[in-house]
């Protein structure tokens, strides 16, 4: 097994572990999740990373993980495990800051998931093979562009900020997912061309 590999493992491998040692452990559970009271008050900013490697439960976990796995070999294809891990964690704090930004003044919010981290994998991915093919669970018999999701999904993301009608962290999405999108650019600028010829 290659190292690019290993290094998707590893990162699967601790967060699963901190996720389960989290539902064994209330208390480990509380310190490490983000919450916003603690972060800008207490100044326990590390909540702002350690919380990606809890999970609500094992649903939560299994389609963050396998969101992750899915996408993190594109991106291995292109960078190596060492910038691969910035754009994960980059995109985790990005994600973390944008929430900050937007419910700040919530002192009782709090969240998990490493959703941030993969969302920013996400669109590292789509601006590496724009044109990649996905299919979505509930519509098995077709196929779209990673660039249309990539539209749809930021889309979504600034709506349900606005909305606010569910329980998701769709500011800790759009962050995470602005960051992947800035720092594989950033690296690679002329994959700008390529996402250029697509319209």
């Amino acid at each position: 097994m290659g190292g690019m590999n290993i290094t998707m493992l590893i990162i699967i491998g601790i967060t699963v572990l901190v996720s389960w040692q989290g539902w064994q452990n209330r208390e480990l559970f509380e310190r490490l999740k983000f919450q916003m009271g603690a972060i800008l008050e207490g100044k326990q900013y590390d909540r702002m990373i350690t919380s990606a490697f809890l999970h609500a439960d094992s649903m939560h976990l299994l389609f963050n993980m396998f969101a992750f796995y899915v996408f993190a070999p594109v991106v291995l294809s292109l960078f190596s495990s060492l910038t691969f891990v910035l754009i994960y964690l980059v995109s985790i704090l990005a994600g973390s800051l944008v929430t900050i930004l937007f419910h700040g003044k919530e002192k009782w919010y709090s969240a998990v998931g490493a959703s941030g981290g993969v969302s920013g994998v996400v669109f590292s991915a789509i601006m590496i093979y724009p044109d990649m093919p996905l299919r979505l669970i509930f519509l098995p018999f077709f196929d779209f562009p990673g660039w249309a999701f990539a539209l749809v999904y930021l889309g979504y993301s600034m709506f349900g900020m606005k909305s606010r009608h569910d329980n998701v962290g769709h500011a800790a999405h759009l962050g995470g997912s602005i960051a992947g999108i800035a720092i594989t650019l950033g690296i690679k600028p002329e994959l700008i061309n390529q996402l250029m010829n697509l319209f």
